[in-house]
């Protein structure tokens, strides 16, 4: 497994504060439904309840002692009894305890079953039993196996399990003509158990709701909150890479602070880093320009002085290392100076391609000529932002390089415009050209490729390499358009197409 495949990634800010909120308020919706569940459902049972207990003293209403001293319940022999005349009492029985309420008008369909329920529950699907019994559990009329409901009080409630049916029961203690009798009534719990199931879904969909639209105001809590952190990172990605000035802490927020801080110390000492570095470099690089000048003075001195031919040869060879060596620290220094830790934002301003064109060619058509190198240009408008000394540092590299590598009466061009919208620099040789296998090793310092002549130093191109890094440009070696050569090109992308010479 390789080490990518091992890092995981963290979740965000937003992920985790997201994370930490649903299960707190997940809890809190399972509380909050088991409430709202105690909280209607009792005062709904409690309402079938008074149902059950009003038609049990409706039943009760209707029980009679017949003149042999037998309590019977009275019906007719079909359809319903007739309606108590208003103002008029009902039938002799024992009155009901205050809690049931008003009792509906009593009657008893064909089979002896109480029309009560019609009274009470019109529409219902649910089956009720009832029966009327003497506390010995002598069954007088109704279902004799109806369980009755135990207790002490005048209204006793269970639930039982009759026939394969769930029942609720309610039993009525009352008296008749001074008799105690028990008048228990069941119901079959389908309408209580319905009402339950959609008392439950409408609360379940009500915290439900709650729950998201609660998560969505955190959200927007959340992305609000976070927006400074956003600020933050958007600053730190379109700063310049050579920017090691610390960053602001005014708008930062305090729980960021501490790591902002962090990082200013950080980048505090990779700046100081970089300026001893380029401190330490300069200073050699100036330290080895005044011992060269000088040895190289003294030569020229001593070849005019001596006719000798092998000592004049020895002295040559002598003058050529000197340059080489002086060649080699001034590369060094520009290196240097290319690193983008070695100059400021501050440095950068609007430049004309083709004006430093002119420059950089002016200056190094002497050499040209010495090797009857054909050095042209071909220039069209094209502006970047960036520091000139840099540029012309990089566009004087390519041109020695290109220059080192043209044999004589060869060819260069250079170019500069805008394609596809980006600025570009160009330098065309007829040289031997770069083989593609080493066009990426050329790039390395002190790499110098198979051919190259012995002033080369190999650190001509990672110089060009570097400034182009510096300005976010891209630096590619091309085939020549037209027969051998190689053609270096700097491409200044824009800012949309950074992301896409990056990836």
């Amino acid at each position: 497994m390789s080490t990518g495949s091992k890092l995981r990634r963290a979740p965000s800010i937003r992920g985790r504060l997201l994370g930490y909120l649903l299960l707190p308020l997940l809890l809190l919706l399972i509380l909050s439904i088991w409430a709202d569940h105690r909280t209607y459902v009792t005062p709904m049972y409690d309402a079938f309840d008074r149902a059950l207990s009003r038609a049990a003293a409706a039943i009760a209403a209707h029980l009679k002692r017949a003149p042999d001293g037998q309590i019977y319940l009275e019906k007719p022999d079909f359809g319903p009894l007739p309606l108590h005349p208003p103002g008029t009492e009902p039938p002799p029985a024992a009155p009901p305890p205050d809690d049931i309420g008003e009792r509906p008008p009593m009657g008893f369909d064909p089979n002896g079953r109480p029309t009560v329920w019609a009274h009470l529950f019109p529409g219902a699907r649910d089956n009720f039993l009832y029966r009327v019994s003497l506390p010995d559990g002598h069954t007088l009329a109704g279902d004799q196996n109806l369980p009755i409901a135990q207790g002490t009080g005048t209204l006793s409630y269970t639930d039982v399990t009759y026939e394969q049916l769930a029942l609720r029961v309610v039993s009525y203690r009352t008296q008749v003509s001074g008799e105690p009798v028990i008048v228990t009534v069941g119901e079959t719990v389908h309408r209580r158990d319905r009402g339950v199931r959609r008392l439950d879904t409408v609360i379940g969909i009500s915290d439900g709701i709650q729950l998201v639209l609660v998560l969505g105001l955190c959200l927007l809590g959340i992305t609000v909150a976070l927006r400074p952190i956003n600020r933050l990172r958007e600053r730190i990605t379109h700063r310049q890479p050579q920017s090691l000035q610390p960053l602001p802490l005014e708008p930062i927020p305090n729980e960021v602070r501490p790591l902002v801080q962090s990082l200013n110390t950080l980048l505090l000492t990779v700046r100081d880093a970089a300026q001893a570095q380029q401190h330490f470099l300069t200073n050699a690089a100036h330290q080895l320009r005044t011992p060269l000048t000088g040895l190289k003075a003294q030569l020229e001195v001593l070849g005019s002085e001596t006719s000798d031919e092998a000592q004049q040869e020895r002295i040559a060879r002598l003058q050529d290392s000197v340059d080489r060596l002086a060649h080699t620290a001034n590369q060094l220094l520009a290196l240097a100076r290319a690193e983008p830790s070695a100059h400021n934002p501050g440095d950068f301003a609007d430049v004309q391609l083709e004006a430093l064109i002119g420059t950089v060619a002016d200056s190094m058509l002497d050499r040209a000529i010495a090797r009857n190198i054909d050095l042209g240009a071909e220039c069209e408008p094209a502006q970047v932002h960036g520091v000139l000394w840099l540029l012309h540092e990089l566009l004087i590299n390519l041109l020695d390089n290109a220059i080192r590598h043209t044999p004589d009466g060869g060819r260069i061009t250079l170019r500069c415009g805008r394609h596809d919208g980006a600025a570009y620099l160009e330098v065309e040789d007829s040289g031997p050209g770069i083989p593609p296998a080493e066009r990426e090793r050329v790039r390395e310092r002190f790499y110098r490729a198979a051919g190259s002549d012995g002033q080369s130093s190999g650190l001509g191109l990672a110089i060009v390499e570097e400034i182009a890094r510096s300005h976010r440009a891209r630096f590619e070696i091309l085939d020549a358009h037209e027969g051998t050569g190689a053609r270096m090109r700097v491409t200044f992308l824009e800012a949309g197409d950074e992301e896409q010479g990056t990836g």
